[in-house]
C-alpha cells in the first residue's frame, strides 16, 4: 500500500480471550481453507453491512479445543458448526471463540451470520461509506493487528495464512460489486438489487482481500503476459473514465516490465477500482483500491500504480511474515517505483528518483519516525512508516549495487516461484538469497537491515608509486557511523582512478571496519580517486560524477551543487558529494562548522584552460548554528587532516535560512559551512 501522509498513531487493543498466551498463539492453530463471503451491502444511509460467512478450516493441535477468530464491532446473530445451530460461542467484539467437538486436523465447516456498521482505524484503513461508494482498505494502520478483514468478516487476521475466497455480494439495482478475483456471476433479485459473485482461485492473507461497491463501469484490456493472456479491469465511477485511460496508459508496459523483472504475474486478472480514499492507495489482490484523486489523466502518479501493482509479488505472492519484516513488503515496492521509472523513461530517471528518495531517507525519515531505525524489527507504531517504505528502498537498491543486475533480477525471479503463496521473515529471505546467489550475505544485512542509523564511506587518502610502466595507487577508506556503533565489514565499493586525459577505471573491492585500503594498478598516473561514483550504496550521502562538456550551469541534482563553464576547452570530470554527517577532526577547528553535512568535491579539470565556478545552494537546518544567516561563512580545506578556512566567495541571500556561495576561484576538497569566531 501507499499512505499519503505517512502519520501514524498507535491504537493499543486489549481484550481478554482466556488467557494471554491464547491471545498471542490462536492465529497458530487456525489454517483457514477457504472463505465464502455473503454481503448485502445496500444500506448506505445507515452505512451497514448484512450476512454471513462461511468458513472451511483446519484447527492444529489446539491445547484449549476452542477456534478464534479476529471479528471486531460487528453483531453476531447466529453460528453454525458443521451445519448446526450452536449457542457455546463467546464474542466481545474482537475475538470470537467457538468450541469444537472433533479431532484436530480434520475438515471444519462454520456459518457465522452478523450485521452492523464496519468501523474506521484511527490512522488509515478500515470499511468506508459515501453516499453512492462503500469500500474497505484491507490495513488498520494504528491497530496492534495490522491486518483488517476482521472488520467485515471473521477470519484469521494475521500475514501468514492464507486462504482461496468466494464473494456473494449484494448490491442496489444499477450499483456493482467488484472483489479479489473474477466475476463469474451476476443475478437480478426480485427485490430489484443485484448479486455479484466473484472467486479468488489463489490463496491469500486476509488484508487484502476486498470489496468495493458502486456505479462502476469498466476499462478492459488484455495483457499479453510471459505465460499466458492476462485481463486488465479497471473500475472507475462515470465521472472518472476519460481521466482513467490517460493516467493508466503506461500500465500494460509496468506489467511487462515487471514479469521481465520479477517473473510471471500469477494472479486471476490486473484489477483498479477507483476509491474515494484520499490517503493512498492498497494493493488487494486483483482489486487495487485507487484514490480518485490520481485518476487526474496526468502521469503525475504514475508511481503510484506501479508501487500497488508490484505487490502483486512483493506482499501478495510471498508476503512478510511478522510485521516487523514489513520491509520485505513496503520497502520493496517503494524500491519499484524507481524501477518503473527506469523500465518506462531510462536509466536517468532511475537515478533521479533514488536519489530523492534517499535525500529524504537522510533528511527526513528519523523526523517523521522519531528515531533511527533499522528496517527490519521496527516498533509497531512505525510499521508503515517512512522507513520501512524509503529506508527500505534504499537497502532493496543497495543490494541490487552489491549483487548486479543478472544475480539480483535472476534470484528475485526463482524466489517468488519457490516461496509463491507463504510467508517469510526478513532472516528466512536473507538465508535465501545467500544460498542462491552463492554469496553469504551476513554482512550485508548487518550493514543495511539489522542496524539502526548509517554507514558513511570516504576516502581518507591515496598515494601513487610508479613500478615500471604501471602505476599502484593506495587508496585508504575510511567508514564513519551516523546513529549508530556497528562499523560494517565486507562492504562492496567502486572505487573510480581518473587520469589527466580523462580516462577512467573502477575497481570493485571488499572494505571494513573503521579503515581499510586497497593497491590498485593502472598505466596511467591517477589524478583524482572518486568513491563510489555512480553511487550504489545508500550510505549517508547523496553523490553525482559528471563529464562536463558543455558552458553554463550543470546541476548536480539533491547535492545543493552545481558547475557552471565559463570556458571550456576540453571536458572536464566532476565529483560532487553532499555528506550527511559531520566532517571529520573539526573539534579543534578555529571556525565553528555544521556537523549536519559538508561537500566532497573532486575531479580533473586544468586550470589553465578551463574556467569554472562552483555554486553551492544552502538550505541549512542548523539553525541554533546558524543565527542569523547573515553570519554564515563557505568553509574549505582540501583534506581532511587540515583545518577549515574561510572561502573568498561571492554570497547570495536568499532568506534566513538559504543563500548561494559562488566560488571562482575554484579548488577541489572539502566545503562546510560555518560560523567565524
Amino acid at each position: 500500500m501507499k499512505h499519503i501522509p505517512a502519520i501514524l498513531s498507535t491504537l493499543l487493543i486489549f481484550v481478554c480471550i482466556s488467557t494471554n498466551a491464547q491471545k498471542s498463539d490462536f492465529r497458530e492453530y487456525t489454517d483457514i481453507v477457504s472463505y465464502n463471503i455473503n454481503l448485502n451491502i445496500t444500506d448506505f444511509k445507515n452505512k451497514s453491512i448484512s450476512g454471513f460467512t462461511e468458513l472451511d478450516l483446519i484447527m492444529k493441535e489446539n491445547p484449549d479445543k476452542k477456534i478464534t477468530l479476529d471479528f471486531e464491532a460487528l453483531i453476531v446473530d447466529s453460528v453454525f458448526l458443521l451445519n448446526k445451530k450452536i449457542t457455546t460461542f463467546s464474542y466481545d467484539k474482537r475475538y470470537l471463540s467457538i468450541p469444537y467437538p472433533i479431532a484436530d486436523g480434520k475438515n471444519i465447516n462454520l456459518k457465522i451470520y452478523y450485521h452492523g456498521k464496519p468501523i474506521e482505524d484511527e490512522s488509515w484503513g478500515g470499511f468506508f461509506f459515501t453516499d453512492s461508494i462503500a469500500f474497505n482498505m484491507g490495513v488498520g494502520m494504528s491497530a496492534e493487528v495490522k491486518g483488517f478483514g476482521r472488520i467485515w468478516y471473521p477470519c484469521n487476521d494475521g500475514f501468514t495464512d492464507k486462504a482461496l475466497y468466494t464473494y456473494n455480494i449484494t448490491v442496489p439495482k444499477g450499483f456493482k460489486a467488484v472483489c479479489s478475483g473474477m466475476l463469474t456471476d451476476s443475478t437480478l433479485n426480485s427485490d430489484k438489487t443485484e448479486t455479484y459473485t466473484w472467486k479468488l482461485n489463489n490463496p491469500i492473507p486476509t488484508y487484502i482481500s476486498s470489496v468495493a461497491v458502486g456505479n462502476y463501469h469498466v476499462i478492459k484490456r488484455i495483457y499479453k503476459g510471459i505465460k499466458r493472456d492476462i485481463p486488465v479491469e479497471i473500475y472507475v465511477t462515470p465521472t472518472y473514465l476519460k481521466e482513467a485511460v490517460r493516467s493508466f496508459r503506461n500500465l500494460t508496459k509496468t506489467i511487462a516490465g515487471f514479469e521481465n523483472s520479477y517473473g510471471e504475474y500469477v494472479w486471476q486478472r490486473v484489477g483498479y477500482v477507483g476509491v474515494p480514499f484520499n490517503s493512498g492507495a492498497m494493493e488487494h489482490s486483483c482489486n487495487i483500491a485507487y484514490p480518485e484523486y490520481a485518476i487526474d489523466g496526468s502521469k503525475d502518479r504514475e508511481t503510484l500504480y506501479a508501487h500497488e501493482l508490484s505487490h502483486s509479488w512483493f506482499g501478495n505472492l510471498v508476503t512478510c511474515k511478522t510485521a516487523k519484516d514489513m520491509w520485505l513488503n513496503e520497502g520493496w515496492a517503494s524500491y519499484s517505483e524507481a524501477l518503473f521509472k527506469e523500465l518506462i523513461y531510462g536509466q536517468e530517471e532511475y537515478a533521479d528518483y533514488v536519489k530523492n528518495n534517499h535525500t529524504k531517507v537522510l533528511t527526513y525519515t528519523h523526523i517523521a519516525d522519531g528515531g533511527y531505525f533499522p528496517v527490519y524489527g521496527i516498533p509497531n507504531q512505525n510499521t508503515y512508516g517512512s522507513t520501512v517504505y524509503d529506508k527500505g528502498a534504499d537497502v532493496a537498491y543497495t543490494l541490487r549495487g552489491y549483487l548486479g543486475d543478472e544475480l539480483f533480477f535472476g534470484t528475485l525471479k526463482s524466489y517468488f516461484v519457490d516461496n509463491a503463496y507463504k510467508a517469510v521473515s526478513t532472516e528466512e529471505f536473507k538465508q535465501y538469497f545467500s544460498t542462491k546467489t552463492g554469496i553469504d550475505l551476513t554482512d550485508f544485512f548487518n550493514t543495511w537491515v539489522y542496524t539502526a542509523g548509517f554507514p558513511h564511506y570516504a576516502i581518507k587518502a591515496f598515494s601513487i608509486t610508479k613500478k615500471a610502466s604501471v602505476y599502484q595507487t593506495r587508496v585508504v577508506v575510511k567508514q564513519s557511523l551516523r546513529e549508530r556503533s556497528f562499523y560494517g565489514l565486507n562492504n562492496k565499493i567502486d572505487i573510480m582512478l581518473i587520469g589527466a586525459d580523462l580516462s577512467t577505471k573502477i575497481f570493485t573491492n571488499m572494505f571494513s571496519g573503521s579503515e581499510d585500503s586497497k593497491t590498485f594498478e593502472t598505466n596511467f598516473k591517477p589524478q583524482a580517486v572518486i568513491i563510489d561514483p555512480y553511487q550504489k550504496l545508500a550510505d549517508t550521502k547523496v553523490s553525482s560524477f559528471k563529464f562536463i562538456k558543455t558552458l553554463g550551469e550543470t546541476n548536480y541534482d539533491y547535492s545543493n551543487f552545481a558547475v557552471t563553464a565559463n570556458k571550456l576547452k576540453d571536458s572536464v570530470a566532476i565529483y560532487c558529494a553532499s555528506n550527511y554527517i559531520a566532517p571529520d577532526n573539526i573539534t579543534e577547528n578555529s571556525n565553528k562548522v555544521s556537523k549536519y553535512m559538508y561537500w566532497t568535491i573532486a575531479g580533473v579539470a586544468d586550470k589553465t584552460v578551463n574556467e569554472l565556478e562552483f555554486n553551492f545552494y544552502v538550505n541549512t537546518y542548523d539553525y541554533k548554528l546558524f543565527q542569523p544567516f547573515s553570519k554564515v561563512v563557505l568553509l574549505y580545506r582540501s583534506n581532511s587532516s587540515e583545518v577549515f578556512t574561510k572561502v573568498n566567495c561571492d554570497k547570495k541571500t536568499i532568506n534566513e535560512y538559504e543563500g548561494i556561495y559562488t566560488v571562482k576561484d575554484y579548488m577541489f576538497g572539502e566545503y562546510a559551512l560555518g560560523v567565524e569566531k
